[in-house]
Formats: structure tokens, C-alpha cells, sequence
């Protein structure tokens, strides 16, 4: 398969990861120790190791940080044990484990509501800083006015409160205020962008008015899979896409030979703390 170059245009949004607590009856004595699903594979697994670590359940190894594994929890006074799956399936072991820490975007997807949750990863932590959302475009197309166009709508003061009002804290906006949304000129101003349904597409969707109050038309393509956009990127068929985060973006470049450059973050998807059949961590805490 053949790739063209890409360009990172802009770190959109961060979703948080969620844990999400559902106290079973095996567990609930908190005797026998408590199960908690975790997402496996290793950026998400270190996010909540570190967010289980942030409420007091564990304590890992001193600057195991973004690179943590349950292999570095050096004190575990509440005998957790770690359950490692795939991370769009911890939302549906909430019945089967005593916690889940959960992705935010599998958390609104699994309808979940952020504004129950019990504790969140924020906007500056760790995590955050390093797992933006960007919107991505072949390299020799970041400077072209339809980009600039799209970055500046996203950027707008009212997708800002957009996603303030919807995600509740799930997702975090990272970015200021850009200026007005340039005015279209010439025949071609349709922007094509990829994106995943939630809540990307539906971002793109909030700033779909100030494109076409300025002439441009925007059409979302949704993708269920975290592969095809970066391929119809490669071959043409998007102006852009917006799912996925610079880390993502860096190993696909590492792994076909593409080179991803980003004008802007947008937001963050954090994880939060969902109650289940436990209203609060003084439960498990005794």
C-alpha cells in the first residue's frame, strides 16, 4: 500500500479514562480483595494505574509515571487485582469486577453519565499534557485554507462551551480561543474530515455553523475503526481526520513511513470514577 506523507494539524481533545465502580458480591467485604478491570493495552493500563494510584488504592514504583504496568505497584493495602481487557470491553466486566477504569469516550459510549463521576483524571495531569486529541492532514496540505479554516472552527468559543456543557469533565477542552473562521473563496470548499462518532464527529458537528456561515462546507465521515482513517487520509479521499491522540499518531508514523505534523490541541479524554454498587471510596477504604 502506498502512503504519502501526513501532517499533525492539531491536538483536538483528550477523552478522560473513567473508573467506574461496581462493587460485586465476592468483593464486597473487601476481605478477599476487590477485581478491577483495566484497559491492556499499555498507555491506557499506566492512566489507570495512576488514577487508581491518585485514590489512594495503590502506590506504584517512584517515576513509573506513563510507562507504569501492575508490575509496578509496590504497596496494594486493599489486595486490588489488576483484570487486563481490551479496553472498548470495560464498560460491559462493570458486572463481573468490583471497578473498571474506563476510557472517556467508552464511558459515553456505554452511556454512562460523566457528571456521576466519582474522580477524574484533570486537565493537568499527567496524562493530559501527553494524550491530546489531534486533527491530522497530509503534510503538504496544513497550511491550505480549508485546515485553516477547520482548526479555526474547533477552536471557536462556542465548541469550547460545547464541549464544557456536554462531556461534564469526560472530555477537556485544551485550547484557546482561535480568531474569526476565514471566509471561503474559489469553487472548492467542501473539507472532508474522518473522524470517530464520540465524541469527535459530534464536535465537528458543533462547528459545522461557523464553516458555513463562512462559506465552507463541512462533511464528518464516520469511522468505527482506528486504522481506516489514516489510510483514506493517505490516498486523498479526507482534507483531515480527528480520532486519535499524538502518541497514536506517532507510532502509525513510526510504523508506515508517514509523517504527522499538528498546528493545535483541542482536547483531552480523561477517566473518571463512576459509582456503581459503590457510592464512594470509603467503602473500599473501610
Amino acid at each position: 500500500m502506498k502512503f504519502t506523507k501526513l501532517a499533525r494539524i492539531a491536538a483536538t481533545a483528550v477523552a478522560t479514562c473513567g473508573l467506574a465502580v461496581a462493587l460485586t458480591a465476592c468483593g464486597g467485604s473487601g476481605s478477599s480483595g476487590y477485581q478491577v478491570a483495566v484497559p491492556s493495552d499499555a498507555t491506557n493500563e499506566a492512566r489507570a494505574l495512576l488514577l487508581l494510584q491518585d485514590q489512594g488504592l495503590i502506590t506504584l514504583s517512584e517515576g513509573a509515571g506513563l510507562t507504569a504496568t501492575k508490575n509496578d505497584i509496590t504497596d496494594n493495602p486493599y489486595n486490588i487485582e489488576i483484570v487486563e481487557t481490551e479496553a472498548a470491553s470495560v464498560p460491559r466486566m462493570l458486572q463481573d469486577v468490583d471497578l473498571a477504569v474506563i476510557n472517556g469516550n467508552y464511558a459515553l459510549g456505554a452511556g454512562l453519565d460523566p457528571s456521576t463521576a466519582l474522580a477524574s483524571e484533570g486537565a493537568s495531569s499527567e496524562a493530559a499534557q501527553e494524550y491530546p486529541n489531534v486533527i491530522a492532514t497530509r503534510e503538504d496540505n496544513q497550511d491550505s485554507p480549508k485546515i485553516q479554516a477547520l482548526v479555526a472552527a474547533v477552536e471557536s468559543a462556542d465548541v469550547q462551551s460545547f464541549i464544557e456543557e456536554t462531556y461534564s469533565g469526560t472530555v477537556v477542552p485544551l485550547f484557546e480561543v482561535a480568531s474569526e473562521v476565514p471566509q471561503a473563496t474559489g469553487d472548492d470548499t467542501t473539507i472532508t474530515v474522518g473522524a470517530s462518532p464520540t465524541p469527535h464527529a459530534e464536535i465537528l458537528n458543533a462547528a459545522k455553523p461557523l464553516l458555513e456561515a463562512a462559506g465552507w462546507t463541512l462533511e464528518v465521515v464516520e469511522y468505527s475503526d482506528y486504522v481506516q482513517p489514516n489510510v483514506a487520509l493517505a490516498e486523498g479521499d479526507l482534507d483531515a481526520n480527528y480520532f486519535q491522540h499524538q502518541p497514536y499518531l506517532d507510532n502509525y508514523n513510526a510504523e508506515n513511513g508517514t509523517t504527522l505534523v499538528g498546528v493545535a490541541q483541542i482536547h483531552f479524554e480523561s477517566m473518571a470514577l463512576y459509582g456503581g454498587k459503590v457510592t464512594d471510596l470509603a467503602t473500599i477504604k473501610g
